[in-house]
């Protein structure tokens, strides 16, 4: 869950206001997502972020596990399904990007103004997507279903190396959708964007500024069943490529990964060189699900 507060003042920062939900497949790389997100780590001082901050101790936690698991070369542990969508940690972040851009244009000069995402997001487990295939009738299902219900919007990540399960995926995403629009409760419009992680990848990191193009490609029938939700007037569908881990130099990019295994769940990798750990696309889909915009320059990366 994330959720933001818009206010426009003259001397104050300005925020900006969702509630969100993160959701995907055990493979997809939600909680690596998060803990690069909050360790924002190796900064480039080109972004238009300035700075990645925790603001509770679940917040914090996730930069610990930045330190002590990923940066030391090792893999994070799953999130478990084991507690009810009420009783999870919830990892609240701000995200502050730099005066220079507004958020309704990001060429606009807005001097010294700062722009605030404030968010705070849950860890749903990767068999909460599992089971909209296999056990719908599930209490707890239908407990972090409900909870969805509160969301102005989902990101749904997807481990852009699993084409093959694009049925599975689009059966799941088709079931979650009937379910978030069984009961509207006042949300008129949501935003849903499919985010294609671990972009670090050859195949996809030549193609990650074309993030529909490539989505379309690899998940034509995950792709069909967003453009039916939107064409239904259920909400707005964009699409978007990251890796929590990024690449390696410059003129011959290289991914900033050891590779530990290959199968159709996808990829699984550790960091390679953590002193140039610097991921890429994370604030992107965030910003878009926030105001509805893109961002020229985070979609830069």
């Amino acid at each position: 869950m994330m959720r933001n507060l818009f206010k426009k003042t003259t001397s104050q920062p300005q925020q900006s206001s969702a509630v969100i939900r993160v959701i995907g497949d055990r493979a997809s790389g939600k909680t690596t997502y998060m803990a690069s997100l909050a360790r924002w780590p190796n900064a480039d001082p080109t972004s238009p972020v300035q700075s990645v901050i925790p603001v509770n101790e679940e917040g914090k936690e996730l930069i610990s596990k930045a330190q002590d698991l990923l940066e030391q070369g090792l893999e994070l542990e799953p999130s478990a399904l084991d507690a009810s969508a009420s009783q999870m940690k919830d990892y609240s972040l701000k995200i502050t990007l730099k005066g220079q851009f507004s958020w309704k244009n990001p060429k606009a000069k807005m001097g010294s103004q700062l722009i605030n995402l404030n968010i705070s997001c849950k860890d749903y487990a990767g068999e909460f997507f599992n089971d909209l295939l296999y056990q719908a009738g599930n209490p707890k299902l239908q407990d972090y279903l409900e909870d969805c219900l509160q969301a102005t919007g989902i990101m749904f990540l997807v481990d852009g190396n699993s084409r093959r399960k694009d049925a599975e995926y689009a059966t799941g995403l088709e079931r979650f959708l009937i379910s978030l629009d069984r009961t509207a409760i006042g949300i008129s419009k949501r935003r849903i964007c499919l985010v294609l992680t671990k972009c670090e990848q050859s195949e996809l990191w030549v193609n990650r500024d074309q993030p529909a193009f490539v989505a379309q490609a690899r998940f034509p029938q995950v792709c069909r069943q967003l453009q039916m939700w939107q064409q239904m007037g259920a909400g707005n569908v964009d699409y978007f490529t990251n890796s929590a881990f990024g690449m390696l130099g410059k003129n011959f990019p290289e991914p900033n990964v050891d590779l530990l295994s290959r199968n159709r769940d996808g990829v699984t990798a550790v960091i390679k060189d953590p002193k140039r750990w610097r991921p890429f696309g994370l604030v992107a889909p965030i910003y878009w699900l926030c105001t509805g915009q893109r961002h020229q320059e985070l979609d830069k990366g």
